[in-house]
């Protein structure tokens, strides 16, 4: 397989970078390139499953980030940006109450004016940062965050933002481990009243039961997941529910407090496997692995770029580059982001066009 040679195309796909993205990440941003031509038809279905929609592969090695392939063919991407999310909000908010209406056939206004669509994000710091990276699409004009301001890197704690102007609650649960707290929740909601359930509960735990002080128990874990499974199928019966497949890992050469020992691609790939297994006999809850090619890319131009550093500056800053073993680089979130939003969202755009 050929090495993809970043280069500067298609840089309007990612949000803009701040002030503190490194040159390494502005390097990494854009990994693959699009082909030129007939537009495609609008992606729609379960893009996160890469047994039914995958990237398209070139003859580098390398993936075109602007078209999946199914067995119907290929179909095109959108570049989700602020207005289109808000647009897309707005869709789902309305479709989530068209199916609550009174006999009279009309909402209760001061029903609505209380509730917002609620998405929860749950797992460890690589949950954290795809909630990082879902916020980012978002426009912030009335944003009530708790803690405020928002601690974004290394915080290990749970956060939230509520947005009253976009009626949407963003959520963050802390719980790098599959424990009776997040079985017992899960069974909760699945089993509760609608209105304390989450309409999108987005989550992936696996990384911290591979680490020696947590006990690295293999069996453990899927016998914690099993149990867990068994809420998760209840609950995506009534909501959705999006597992996210473990991304794999930058390889590197030293220790680094013995982490990147207890944790690399080779274990990371037997956990996804007992992961599909054990959630497979709960169809209705679906694994995001589809976008394993988007960091499967950035770990291999790690590697072409000989930038990996092994001492940690700035710890902020190990989430931008490739300095950080174990967190994907913002540079291939970026891109799964919108891949979230193009199956959240697509269809409801597809909707809204043919009403036009």
């Amino acid at each position: 397989m050929g090495w993809c040679i970043p280069i500067y195309i298609r840089s309007d796909y990612f949000y803009p970078f701040d002030s503190e993205s490194s040159s390494e990440e502005r390097l990494l941003a854009v990994l693959i390139v699009g082909l030129p031509g007939e537009e495609l038809p609008l992606c729609t279905g379960n893009l996160l499953d890469k047994r039914q929609h995958h990237y398209a592969k070139e003859a580098d090695g390398s993936y075109d980030n602007s078209r999946l392939i199914s067995k119907s063919g290929s179909c095109r991407l959108m570049r989700y940006t602020f207005d289109q999310v808000v647009d897309c909000f707005d869709a789902l908010y309305e479709r989530h109450y068209s199916a609550r209406k009174f006999p009279n056939n009309l909402i209760s206004i001061d029903r609505r004016a209380q509730e917002n669509l609620h998405f929860v994000f749950i797992g460890d710091s690589r949950i954290r940062q795809q909630f990082i990276n879902f916020l980012k699409f978002i426009p912030d004009f009335d944003w009530q965050s708790e803690p405020s301001p928002l601690p974004y890197y290394g915080y290990q704690g749970d956060m939230e933002v509520i947005s009253d102007v976009f009626q949407l609650r963003l959520s963050f649960h802390w719980q790098p481990l599959i424990n009776d707290t997040i079985i017992n929740l899960v069974h909760q909601w699945a089993i509760g009243n609608e209105t304390g359930r989450p309409n999108l509960t987005f989550l992936g735990m696996a990384v911290w039961h591979m680490l020696q002080n947590q006990g690295a128990d293999f069996k453990l874990y899927k016998r914690k997941l099993t149990e867990l499974a068994a809420s998760l199928g209840q609950l995506a019966k009534v909501s959705q529910v999006i597992w996210l497949n473990q991304y794999p890992t930058v390889e590197l050469f030293v220790k680094i407090d013995g982490y990147n020992s207890d944790i690399h691609s080779e274990k990371i790939h037997y956990y996804n496997q007992a992961i599909r297994q054990i959630l497979g006999d709960h169809k209705s809850v679906r694994i995001w692995d589809s976008s394993n090619p988007l960091a499967e890319e950035y770990v291999r131009v790690c590697a072409f770029s000989q930038r990996v550093q092994y001492a940690y500056r700035d710890s902020s800053d190990s989430f931008f580059n490739c300095k950080d073993f174990s967190h994907t680089g913002y540079s291939a979130l970026s891109q799964a982001t919108q891949l979230l939003f193009n199956d959240i969202c697509n269809a409801q755009k597809l909707n809204y066009m043919t009403l036009e």
